[in-house]
């Protein structure tokens, strides 16, 4: 251990240089000490350690300002620095000293503040912490109001009379280690991740408190006082998630290569054969694979929203490569049922509804079709576009007889060589697939974390459900579309109820009046792999968008990459943590038509009156 150790002045100027520049600061202090400042704030949190609790240096590291510290050096003028540097921009500063407390009769958040003096600060510290009691009965917290803010045995970081004259707020916080067995160190692990989870927004949301009262520069959320910076580790960690999922290729692994000779051979046989499908061989190890996914220390990421992000795409990955293995039998299925989720009964409501309110298909009046030749120049009229906003990516189109219908496939738009299209659904097909699927795959590829374009856990549900929404904007969502997101419910329903792939057939194409050739697709996405439920989430991905947009909710974070529903508000936090960078936005949007289509979105309107 050093004694007398003074971190020397040239280090100190190096420091405050970079702050002013916005370089973040990541100094090594001796015995495993550190300083991180990701940005300009003002308020830092110190945590002065005897033996140096891994843990608790964890919770710490939450925070876009920290100082972890061997208690015999000195940082009184590292501080005063840091507070000279930030007065410049801010009216006060805020020191936080937080110290472990592993006394387990005391499961209490000891909070010790000035007496009537920053109440909305120390009350938001309060209720932040006593979060922890929904899951611990036993753990409080207490405002004490005193002079005394620093553990016992060791000296006060700054001279509190002092302080008060510099603008400068100290607040001592005693933490009770209640996410480890003090006997034996054994972490909780799961309770730990929710326990730094609630540490980290309580102390963002006391700081923003304290900002908002004492300051005169008033951030607009309390989560811009959150990391803007990424470490090493997380981008480490996002790219190998990144790489397994690319590789993995999930969707054009579980999807029929011969898809039209079959529907040739099922049409000749009267529709009384089983199709007999084919798949892409694998070029992949599942095993290997889940054992690099599992080498991947998502345990040491510090930011707990990403943390949270990267575990649920791991989870998915995982699942995944399962379904592969078991790619052709029924536990393909069932391990498709654990990521996708089952059929919500209002769901299926909707589904029915939409069928009984449009019983049968709609006759086309156009005459003029298009073939997948003709429509690839009108959807590279739309490529072009982006193509110009993002010039480092290779978008193109691809005419293919190894892919059912029109799908994308990272930036590339696959059409199928026997495509026959109705021109009036041309605008709403490319809105669909260009104006949703690749601009949020350019987004995401803009963006520092490659989940951004890969797309984290479930992200088809609102990928879909905003690609329906972009038809029915444009003034292209037709009967048989929304017919058809219907049928595919009802098709996923029957095959979990255990009906063949020809009863289930039999069901769309009789009971609900969906053509031969419509109700083969419908059922073989269904039926691909070994029963693939994913079909179901299109529906509830347009449901859950609707009621989303009609609750106040913004469209434009929508298009910043491919994430879910459960996704959108850890996306607009790294969006105002500078984390992420405003998306480029589909250009159908200045539109006015689709203006006034948005704002009946808004104003709540039935989803059988998308129809347009």
């Amino acid at each position: 251990m050093i004694e007398d150790y003074h971190i020397d002045a040239e280090l100190v100027e190096t420091i405050c240089k970079n702050i002013t520049e916005n370089v973040p600061v990541n100094v090594e202090l001796p015995n495993k000490g550190v300083l991180h400042i990701d940005k300009l704030l003002p308020f830092i949190c110190v945590y002065r350690y005897k033996e140096r609790d891994v843990y608790f240096a964890r919770l710490l590291k939450t925070q876009a300002s920290y100082v972890i510290v061997d208690e015999t050096i000195d940082i009184s003028h590292l501080l005063e620095a840091i507070r000279l540097m930030t007065s410049e921009k801010f009216d006060t500063f805020l020191i936080l000293e937080l110290w472990p407390n592993a006394d387990t009769l005391k499961n209490q958040f000891q909070i010790y503040g000035p007496k009537n003096k920053s109440l909305e600060t120390l009350n938001a510290l309060s209720e932040g912490f006593s979060e922890i009691k929904k899951t611990l009965g036993n753990v409080g917290s207490q405002i004490i109001q005193t002079e005394f803010r620093h553990p016992k045995h060791l000296l006060p970081l700054v001279d509190i009379d002092k302080s008060k004259k510099q603008g400068t707020l100290v607040i001592g916080v005693s933490i009770p280690v209640v996410y480890k067995n003090t006997a034996t160190d054994q972490l909780f692990s799961l309770f730990f991740r929710k326990f730094y989870t609630i540490f980290s927004e309580t102390i963002k949301r006391a700081v923003y408190e304290f900002i908002r009262v004492q300051t005169t520069d008033a951030f607009e959320n309390y989560l811009m006082l959150g990391k803007t910076h990424i470490d090493a580790v997380t981008l480490s960690s996002d790219t190998k998630l990144a790489e397994i999922s690319e590789g993995m290729s999930f969707l054009l692994r579980v999807t029929p290569v011969n898809s039209n000779e079959e529907w040739d051979k099922f049409e000749q046989n009267n529709f009384e054969t089983v199709p007999s499908f084919k798949y892409r061989l694998l070029a992949i190890d599942p095993e290997l694979e889940k054992r690099k996914l599992f080498n991947i220390p998502l345990d040491l990421i510090e930011d707990p929203t990403i943390a949270f992000i990267l575990r649920g795409k791991r989870l998915e990955i995982e699942k995944q490569l399962m379904m592969l293995e078991e790619r052709g039998t029924d536990n393909f299925r069932f391990i498709g049922e654990s990521l996708y989720g089952v059929i919500r009964d209002d769901i299926l409501e909707v589904a029915k509804n939409i069928l009984q309110v449009y019983p049968k298909a709609e006759t086309i009046t156009s005459s003029e079709r298009y073939n997948g030749v003709e429509f690839a120049k009108h959807a590279q009229r739309e490529l072009d576009h982006y193509a110009l906003q993002f010039p480092d990516l290779d978008l193109g189109i691809e005419i293919r007889d190894d892919v059912a219908g029109i799908m994308v496939s990272k930036s590339k738009l696959l059409i199928n060589d026997e495509m026959n299209l109705d021109v009036n659904r041309c605008d709403a097909l490319i809105q669909h697939e260009i104006g949703t699927h690749i601009l949020t795959y350019c987004n995401g590829k803009s963006q520092p974390i490659k989940q951004m374009y890969e797309g984290f856990e479930g992200y088809d549900q609102l990928q879909e459900g905003l690609a329906v929404i972009a038809e029915y904007l444009v003034g292209g969502l037709t009967i048989n579309r929304l017919r058809l997101l219907a049928g595919r419910v009802i098709a996923v329903q029957s095959m979990v109820d255990n009906a063949t792939f020809i009863q289930t057939f039999n069901l769309l194409r009789t009971t609900y009046a969906f053509p031969a050739h419509v109700a083969y697709y419908i059922s073989m996405r269904v039926y691909r792999g070994g029963g693939l439920t994913k079909d179901a989430v299109y529906l509830a991905g347009l449901i859950d968008l609707m009621a989303y947009l009609k609750n106040g909710g913004k469209l434009e974070p929508l298009y910043t990459g491919k994430f879910n529903v459960t996704h959108i508000k850890l996306i607009e936090e790294l969006l105002y943590r500078k984390v992420l960078k405003q998306p480029i936005l589909p250009r159908f949007l200045d539109r006015d038509d689709v203006k006034v289509r948005l704002q009946k979105l808004r104003e709540g309107i039935n989803i059988v009156e998308l129809v347009n």
